[in-house]
């Protein structure tokens, strides 16, 4: 069997070019999730390399208006490619912007996030051509990785945590969650006396609707909208239940008929409208729910998932900014994503502003 297996891997790499194409399968993103689209290139010598160089060449004009997307960033290179077939390793070699982190400037974990998603599409893709365990990849000025598909396998599940509160709490935090259940920014049963982090994100959501700043404190411009403010109205009064989800505004409704039932805060896309870490606009229909939906590229838990365009999803998540900073999914507090999840069914409408 190895024998034969390194046979195939010789021919692979040095075998003379064929007549025939070679369909293989380009993994890119979609949303949070993984997704491949099949490609043709030239078989024999180099199907390595011209399959990788799909790869960085990024999804296609058809398939980026289809929702597919890449991590890997525009101008990184492939510079060397070969297979150590007694090892059953693919090593591979990047130049370029490969290691890049020039479009996320808000934080390294997230620069090691979306880095990590590069390596699972690279791992996801090698893997599915040379049938290979493992695929070792170098990026000059980091370290070598080998890796295999088990390297993006589901982890042990734990709920996020939820953040301490760090902002002042209001003189009479009582009254000052009455009224955000009043206006739906909090359910009846939240109000309890107490500034917690459910509370706190309630009054970020009622800042961005309200165009303040999203500080999460309730200071004098804020108390004093508080006091004039109506419930949010949503742009659409369709009939039955469905959603809207406000981007810059970072507010998601649930509307039933033309009444908003809850507005709550939410993170969408550092990518803006592109399907490359953005939450593109549109309308849809939520098609799939998971209690606990595992991001591969991410390597990341979506408690609470509730999907509306392939991998894009509304789900609960430990932390949510006051700011676009997901890889594209809506992110919600954990004391609300079970509450956007009961909201919906399969086939709810879903509309992205």
């Amino acid at each position: 069997m190895a024998r034969k297996l390194l046979i195939a891997l010789i021919l692979l790499l040095a075998a003379p070019p064929a007549a025939q194409a070679a369909t293989v399968k380009i993994y890119f993103t979609k949303g949070e999730q993984l997704s491949p689209v099949e490609r043709d290139v030239p078989n024999g010598a180099g199907v390595v390399t011209a399959t990788v160089q799909q790869l960085l060449d990024g999804p296609t004009k058809a398939e980026a208006r289809a929702g597919y997307g890449s991590a890997i960033p525009e101008g990184s290179k492939l510079a060397s490619a070969r297979i150590d077939a007694s090892q059953r390793l693919a090593i591979l070699d990047f130049s370029g912007t490969f290691g890049s982190a020039k479009a996320l400037p808000n934080s390294d974990d997230q620069f090691r996030e979306v880095y990590g998603a590069r390596l699972a599409q690279v791992v996801y893709t090698i893997s599915a051509l040379t049938g290979l365990d493992s695929v070792n990849v170098h990026v000059p000025g980091q370290t070598a990785r080998t890796l295999s598909r088990e390297d993006f396998e589901r982890t042990r599940f734990t709920t996020p945590q939820t953040p301490k509160v760090k902002t002042p709490a209001p003189a009479d935090p009582r009254a000052v969650q009455t009224t955000l259940a009043t206006l739906g920014y909090l359910p009846p049963e939240a109000v309890t006396g107490a500034f917690d982090y459910r509370t706190q994100q309630a009054v970020v959501a009622f800042q961005a609707w309200e165009g303040l700043t999203r500080d999460g404190v309730v200071g004098p411009q804020t108390a004093k909208r508080l006091g004039s403010a109506a419930k949010p109205v949503p742009l659409s009064g369709a009939p039955g239940r469905h959603i809207e989800i406000y981007r810059r505004r970072g507010v998601v409704l649930l509307i039933d008929g033309a009444t908003v039932v809850r507005a709550i805060h939410t993170s969408t896309g550092i990518g803006g409208d592109a399907p490359d870490l953005g939450t593109p606009p549109g309308s849809w229909k939520v098609y799939r729910k998971e209690q606990r939906s595992w991001s591969v590229p991410y390597k990341a838990w979506l408690p609470y998932a509730a999907y509306w365009n392939a991998g894009w999803a509304l789900h609960g998540y430990g932390d949510v900014p006051s700011r676009p900073a997901s890889h594209g999914c809506a992110r919600l507090p954990m004391p609300e994503a079970k509450v956007v999840y009961d909201f919906v069914s399969i086939g709810t409408p879903v509309r992205v502003i």
